[in-house]
């Protein structure tokens, strides 16, 4: 892809069809589960969004956190968030 298109692209703006919110536009709910979801992915933690809850995946292992609170709980307990 050239430079051209990159620039010109949605994409490289960070801004897509189904998200076209400002930082400052964002819950201060969302702006933690994003938080969260970052610091368990870089910890090599998956995070899947269920339809009542979060299902955090690594090494073939789950768990099942009912709402934020408890996956903030779960990430403070295996180190991932102080």
């Amino acid at each position: 892809m050239r430079a051209a298109q990159k620039c010109a692209s949605p994409a490289a703006t960070g801004l897509n069809a189904t998200n076209q919110k400002t930082p400052a536009e964002f819950t201060p709910d969302q702006k933690r589960l994003a938080t969260v979801t970052a610091q368990l992915s870089l910890a090599g933690h998956q995070v899947h969004l269920l339809e009542h809850g979060f299902l955090v995946c690594r090494w073939g292992q789950t768990k099942v956190c009912h709402d934020l609170a408890e996956l903030v709980g779960f990430a403070r307990q295996i180190g991932v968030q102080q």
